[in-house]
């Protein structure tokens, strides 16, 4: 009987080299959700050596002064982390562009999801100085996501060339709730590719070595920073 991680990595396994799996759920519900989720996989880790990696992420919510919602102490625990506003869409841009900045800046941030926060024939996203924040993500060595959700497909693709010129790494993410939104990965290729992004430069299309580089490296600037302590906040509605 194969377990529920074992069966999406016979799923997947003719497409991919490595899964990254991020939770975005409350920390104080499923502190011990993580613990058994990462002995997993650290277990399947070790049976499928160099065939198969799963990598731990973890989505955090970019709060209103810029912080991160989890403690250091916890984001440490993971391999990545994705950085993504889900709340406060209409404050000024200029502050809301220096609450983004602020998140780049952060030594445990990985990738900046959804920058831009859109949802396609739902709501326009919020007003930001996207090269401003383009730049910011190239100096601190922190990935721009291509969301592949239908609904979002952001960064939009003409923000990638300029994202490129910048010396960017892109990444792109389904975001997938389930095993068969895995396959949302398709629109996020398609918008990389109308935006001319070449897979060099895509963090996900990497061989599996540099890949893991990739965030080794990040993990090391960041544990050269000052550390940002903080307290485990209470989670507040997401207007996602």
């Amino acid at each position: 009987m194969k377990t529920p991680a074992e069966g999406q990595f016979e799923l997947h396994r003719p497409n991919f080299l490595s899964l990254a799996l991020p939770k975005e759920t409350a920390l104080a519900r499923i502190w011990d959700e993580i613990h058994e989720q990462h002995a997993e996989a650290d277990r399947l880790n070790a049976k499928y050596g160099v065939r198969f990696h799963i990598f731990k992420g973890i989505e955090s919510d970019i709060l209103a002064d810029g912080s991160l919602d989890y403690p250091d102490d916890v984001m440490n625990q993971f391999d990545f982390v994705v950085a993504s506003v889900h709340s406060r869409f209409r404050i000024d841009p200029r502050e809301q562009t220096e609450r983004i900045l602020r998140a780049v800046a952060h030594p445990r941030t990985t990738i900046l999801g959804h920058m831009t926060g859109r949802q396609l024939l739902r709501r326009p996203g919020y007003e930001i100085d996207i090269q401003k924040v383009l730049k910011a993500c190239a100096k601190h060595g922190v990935a721009v996501e291509i969301n592949a959700n239908p609904w979002r497909l952001d960064l939009d693709w003409h923000w990638h060339g300029r994202a490129l010129e910048l010396g960017c790494m892109m990444s792109i993410n389904p975001v997938a709730h389930s095993t068969a939104e895995i396959a949302l990965t398709h629109w996020g290729v398609e918008m990389a590719r109308k935006g001319g992004v070449p897979k060099e430069r895509v963090l996900n299309c990497l061989e599996l070595p540099a890949f893991t580089d990739f965030l080794n490296r990040r993990r090391r600037r960041g544990m050269r920073s000052k550390p940002r302590t903080r307290q485990t906040p209470a989670r507040r509605s997401r207007e996602r």
